[in-house]
C-alpha cells in the first residue's frame, strides 16, 4: 500500500485512484494502476506490506502497545512511483 505525507501540513494519506490530496492541498498522487502511482508537489511517499499489516490488526492486542508492522519511505527512485 502506498501513502502520502506532506511536510507541510503534516497529513499523511493512502493513494487510491482518485486524486488524493493532503489538507494544505499542496501534495497530491493517485493510484493508476494497482501497482504503480503518480505524486506531485512536495509529496514524501510511504509504504507498507498489506500482508504485515492485515496481521497486525488480526493480533491487535486489548492494552498495552499496539501492534508493530513494517512501514517505509519509498526510495526517490522508484520504477512504481513517479514524480510528476
Amino acid at each position: 500500500m502506498k501513502l502520502i505525507f506532506c511536510p507541510e501540513c503534516g497529513d499523511v494519506r493512502a493513494l487510491n485512484y482518485e486524486i488524493t490530496l493532503c489538507n494544505c492541498q499542496n501534495s497530491g498522487g493517485q493510484y493508476i494502476d494497482n501497482i504503480n502511482a503518480e505524486i506531485w508537489g512536495n509529496a514524501i511517499p510511504l509504504g507498507f506490506r498489506v500482508r504485515d499489516f492485515r496481521q497486525a490488526i488480526a493480533n491487535q492486542p486489548l492494552e498495552g502497545m499496539g501492534r508493530e508492522f513494517l512501514a517505509f519511505i519509498i526510495p526517490m527512485n522508484c520504477s512504481s512511483v513517479e514524480r510528476l
